[in-house]
């Protein structure tokens, strides 16, 4: 789906994975620069079969992405051995984080993946830039029966102006911003389609989401 200015649906075409052979040029960006409050400590660091969900989510967008950031602070997560770009605009949130990497991109498309996603997979990847390149979109971002996924999501350059509108009006909710971008929505439909469940977006927040996710993965086994 197409959604567009003023708010309204329109069918989109979209590429299938056999046609993935002519990616577009974007950059990948991880954010990492919460403070992981209810986890206790740093989410980032957290490993799944002995890799750090950060070094995680590198590996993957590496598959695809001409380069690779992570926005956070320099200081924590240097020692990765992976591009760090701070937040150029602290206190604004995740909103801010994104208008960071936007600004700082040397292409026009950029897929953007919270650290905090452990079941996230190279599928899921695909299935966003199935969606670009277009100038008649500004974004490609999830939607499932949980709400919106902006945080697992890829943005064109041209998603600047609005988000920084939101700054300067202090509305930092992501989520606000989406109605003034022509966005494609990943449904939970496509993504059950691309062999996908909606799990796959579920993020970890806390001692007792890591230990269900875990769970969740040892019984795949």
């Amino acid at each position: 789906m197409l959604l567009s200015q003023g708010g309204a649906f329109e069918n989109c075409a979209c590429r299938t994975g056999s046609e993935m052979s002519e990616n577009p040029d974007v950059s990948g960006f991880v954010l990492a620069g919460g403070h992981s409050r209810r986890m206790g400590h740093d989410k980032a660091y957290l490993e799944v079969n002995g890799e750090p969900l950060l070094l995680r989510a590198v590996n993957l967008l590496k598959a695809y992405a001409r380069s690779v950031t992570v926005l956070g602070p320099r200081d924590r997560y240097e020692s990765f051995g992976v591009p760090v770009l701070p937040d150029q605009w602290p206190g604004q949130g995740p909103l801010g984080a994104l208008v960071t990497g936007l600004e700082n991109s040397a292409n026009d498309w950029n897929v953007f993946l919270a650290c905090d996603l452990p079941l996230l997979n190279k599928r899921f990847v695909e299935l966003l830039l199935q969606a670009i390149p277009s100038d008649k979109l500004d974004a490609v971002v999830p939607r499932t029966g949980r709400g919106w996924h902006p945080l697992s999501a890829a943005y064109s350059r041209t998603c600047v102006a609005p988000m920084r509108s939101a700054m300067e009006k202090k509305d930092l909710a992501v989520i606000n911003v989406l109605p003034h971008l022509r966005m494609d929505v990943i449904t939970s439909e496509r993504l059950t389609k691309a062999g996908l469940a909606e799990e796959v977006l579920e993020n970890v927040n806390s001692p007792a989401d890591w230990q269900r996710v875990l769970r969740r993965m040892r019984l795949r086994v």
